[in-house]
């Protein structure tokens, strides 16, 4: 005899950069597991793996999750731990003042949803000269080297794995028309200057935030602790 299968209620959320909402449900035992082997091996590509796995399992809609951007993993995963979890995660912050591990917790409707603008993301490099930019994808992210994000050749290789195209006077060239020996020249070929104008698009990618405020149980010492990124509200 056929046991009774449970049905899933279903929610809507909106995807940051598409700008439309889509139709998911909590996540459930079997996916659950999988984050928390994940979360326990302390593996950046195996967490980002198993959030795009359980991300595809439940989100209905047919949309392409592996080029989502990475704020767009964080705002869906937010979603669906509040609704498969609980309406809050409790975070351990040690105190600035006396290293006492304080326990707090936040609750997922106050942590910031970033706000995405719209229209192209170009840099001008001269006159002239410019690139457009796209925003990383999860499977960029995962496959880069993420501990060594810091290394020179780590970020020319996100640089390049996320130029969308580049122009001058008279022309657009599309990055996907360009080898990556031509991409790497290019941006080779940049001053420093230059160079720190495609850097600085990445240092402000939007992501999820939280400022968590508390008084530390054992000294009494007023912290301010700014939690960013999906990692930080894991709990």
């Amino acid at each position: 005899m056929a046991l009774p299968v449970l049905n899933a209620a279903k929610y809507r959320t909106m995807v940051p950069s598409l700008g439309k909402e889509v139709e998911y449900r909590p996540y459930l035992v079997k996916e659950e597991k999988i984050l928390m082997i994940a979360i326990e091996s302390q593996d950046q590509r195996q967490i980002l793996g198993a959030l795009k796995d359980v991300i595809k399992a439940c989100v209905i809609d047919d949309i392409d999750i592996d080029n989502l951007a990475m704020f767009d993993i964080e705002s869906l995963f937010l979603k669906l731990r509040s609704k498969s979890v609980g309406e809050s995660t409790e975070i351990r912050a040690k105190c600035s003042e006396c290293d006492t591990p304080n326990k707090q917790s936040v609750k997922f409707d106050d942590i910031e949803i970033p706000t995405i603008k719209k229209g192209k993301m170009t840099v001008a490099l001269t006159k002239d000269v410019g690139v457009t930019l796209k925003y990383p994808s999860i499977t960029v992210i995962e496959e880069s080297d993420s501990e060594n994000m810091e290394s020179y050749d780590s970020i020319i290789e996100l640089i390049i794995n996320c130029i969308d195209s580049i122009y001058d006077a008279d022309n657009v060239y599309s990055a996907k028309d360009e080898g990556k020996k031509e991409l790497l020249a290019f941006v080779e070929a940049l001053n420093s200057d230059q160079f720190g104008k495609l850097t600085e698009f990445f240092r402000n990618i939007p992501s999820l935030k939280y400022t968590l405020k508390y008084d530390c149980s054992k000294c009494g010492h007023k912290n301010e602790l700014e939690l960013k990124g999906i990692e930080s509200f894991f709990g």
